[in-house]
């Protein structure tokens, strides 16, 4: 199994913790559709591209579907986790621990 990089591995890291965010607090799920209401009036921008295309991934789930979701391995998550609005649900505390679990040392 070939090891992802440092950047995939962190992001897949955010994407844990807000799903453990989104497990113990599914109404906080309202301000990840709160971000993409935001990004889907940025009229010609990635943003509202990326609003549509996770809108059409987490509609109708619960938020302990879209917390499975986000923590799904493989390209296609990969993909989305690149460019996701549920940055939203982490403190700045927990970016930064995370930050610094993942901080490339160079050999």
């Amino acid at each position: 199994m070939s090891r992802k990089h440092i950047p995939d591995q962190r992001t897949y890291a955010f994407h844990q913790k807000a799903a453990e965010i989104l497990r113990g607090s599914p109404q906080r799920l309202s301000e990840v559709n709160d971000v993409l209401l935001n990004w889907k009036t940025m009229s010609g921008t990635q943003a509202e591209g990326w609003a549509g295309k996770w809108q059409e991934l987490i509609d109708g789930l619960s938020a302990a579907e879209v917390a499975e979701l986000i923590c799904q391995e493989g390209e296609e998550m990969d993909f989305y986790r690149k460019s996701s609005p549920f940055a939203c649900l982490l403190s700045d505390e927990e970016r930064v621990e995370i930050i610094r679990r993942f901080k490339f040392d160079h050999e």
